[in-house]
């Protein structure tokens, strides 16, 4: 039997289509006129596809990554697995999943799975770290998604 992975969980319920919220979410060059947390995305979000992201944790500085889309199914799930300094190090699997509730309402949920030597050292201190950045993150989408 295998140890589920450590993660931070995150959710918000947004007055929108799915397609709308996946529109924006596939929209990287948009990014920086709405969201504090991932403020700079490029690349492609296709399976397979590379992209470079930098993020603005609420409690640290700045942090860039490269990653590799490892799951996209249009209006439901758009994920990323990437690493820092080396993956047996640390390695992140970011995921946004989109659940419809309704025509117009949505619940999307930002986590991130996670793997690596350093995890059973640092697993307490992620929520802090990381799911404030996921909750500025999903409170900005709502409020673009919504507004527009």
């Amino acid at each position: 039997m295998s140890e589920k992975r450590p993660q931070v969980y995150t959710q918000i319920t947004i007055q929108a289509s799915k397609e709308k919220v996946w529109n924006t979410l596939l929209d990287f060059g948009s990014y920086p006129s709405w969201n504090m947390f991932i403020r700079k995305i490029t690349g492609n979000s296709e399976l397979g596809g590379k992209i470079k992201a930098k993020m603005y944790p609420p409690a640290g500085l700045p942090v860039t990554f490269d990653g590799t889309i490892c799951r996209n199914i249009p209006n439901q799930t758009l994920a990323w697995n990437g690493y820092m300094v080396a993956s047996w190090l640390f390695a992140p699997t970011h995921i946004f999943e989109i659940e419809e509730k309704s025509e117009n309402e949505v619940l999307f949920i930002h986590r991130e799975e996670y793997e690596g030597f350093i995890i059973p050292f640092i697993k307490f201190m992620l929520p802090t770290l990381i799911g404030k950045g996921f909750e500025v993150m999903n409170k900005d989408l709502k409020r673009f998604v919504e507004s527009n």
